[in-house]
């Protein structure tokens, strides 16, 4: 017997060692990639968006309630009206459909799903922090939220509830986003440097992101090249932003972790002068596609660039879960159109009660 007993021991760890040399990275991905599918042909097509800019906002509300947005429109249609409905409706929408999503995802393939969604852990966090800074009631912030990352929404309401701000930073104790506070540093006052926590936040989520992504794999190396693609373009955007501000900042802005513009490089960039940005960028893969928008910039705003980066991400993401179907990347190209989908209608329900003409809402969206 314990001859069998150690022959048993050494076998487990021969096939441990075999696993841990093989690349190899669990999940159900034909059964996930084919849900998606099916969920991503349910989105709205291009040619709604123009349907909806000629209708007024209680029309949109009864168009969103024939679709898939009909259980959140109908549980909220009696508690809330026009662009509060719309925007809590597509809210609660975007967080079941993400948790429907992890639901369906085993192994290897939830825990990347899972991490990618934490970042609405991180909105959310910004979203109350900025709520009880300004004294807004917890019941507006909680419209606000989005409970489709790891912290669920009885955790999220417990922050909401939380009396002041302090409390909100022990109640975070524990998490990845301490080390936000902790990098801020000791002196940090909320009324004066929030700008800074948020920064912080979203350098601790991606930091965090990066580092957990080990390339052994074909679906880890394609999410790691995914990740490292966004923070390009939020690097490019923020540097958009400072650019035409001519801000300057006491804190780091800008991520680390992107392929083609590192923070140090980006740091240079702000301070040029037109000429200077655009034989910068000229060197990027993604200049082609932006350079008519971004010599347009001192007179049409960085918005107008945004929007082209957002498109070019869109564009780049279904492209490459086009090449690589049985990977992570159909899944993470449904989740940006579905969060591109929400965004969409807001600005459309938000443009109408600001009685923007339907032209200048056009220009506003990221089809």
């Amino acid at each position: 017997m314990a001859g069998q007993v150690g022959e048993s021991d050494v076998l487990r760890t021969y096939v441990q060692a075999a696993l841990e040399r093989i690349p190899y990275e669990s999940g159900n991905y034909p059964y996930v990639t084919a849900r998606v599918k099916a969920k991503k042909a349910a989105l709205y097509p291009p040619e709604t968006y123009p349907r909806l800019l000629q209708m007024e906002i209680p029309q949109i509300a009864r168009f969103l309630g024939e679709g898939a947005y009909k259980d959140e429109i109908v549980a909220l249609g009696t508690k809330l009206r026009g662009v509060d409905l719309i925007e809590r409706a597509t809210a609660d929408n975007l967080a079941k459909v993400f948790r429907q999503v992890i639901a369906m995802c085993e192994g290897g393939l939830r825990e990347m799903v899972a991490r990618y969604l934490d970042r609405w852990d991180v909105a959310n966090i910004k979203t109350i922090l900025r709520g009880r800074l300004y004294g807004a009631p917890p019941a507006e912030i909680l419209e606000d939220l989005v409970p489709a990352g790891s912290f669920d929404a009885a955790f999220l309401q417990e922050l909401v509830e939380k009396e002041t701000i302090d409390e909100v930073f022990a109640a975070l104790e524990g998490s990845i986003y301490e080390d936000a506070l902790r990098q801020i540093g000791e002196t940090f006052d909320p009324a004066k440097g929030f700008a800074a926590y948020e920064d912080a936040l979203s350098h601790v989520f991606y930091r965090t992101l990066l580092e957990s992504i080990q390339p052994r794999t074909e679906p880890s190396r394609l999410f790691l090249e995914f990740v490292r693609a966004e923070i390009d373009i939020l690097n490019l955007k923020t540097l958009l932003r400072a650019w035409k501000a001519k801000a300057r900042f006491e804190h780091p802005v800008f991520l680390d972790g992107g392929f083609e513009l590192t923070p140090e490089a980006l740091g240079d960039i702000v301070g040029l002068d037109l000429n200077g940005l655009l034989a910068a960028l000229a060197k990027t893969s993604f200049y082609r596609d932006i350079a008519p928008v971004l010599q347009e910039i001192q007179t049409r705003g960085a918005s107008s660039v945004e929007r082209a980066l957002e498109k070019l991400h869109l564009k780049a993401a279904s492209r490459y879960s086009h090449l690589h179907p049985l990977s992570v990347l159909p899944v993470l190209d449904f989740l940006a159109l579905k969060v591109r989908e929400v965004e969409n209608i807001r600005i459309i329900a938000r443009g109408k009660e600001h009685g923007l003409p339907p032209e200048a809402i056009k220009e506003l969206l990221v089809i």
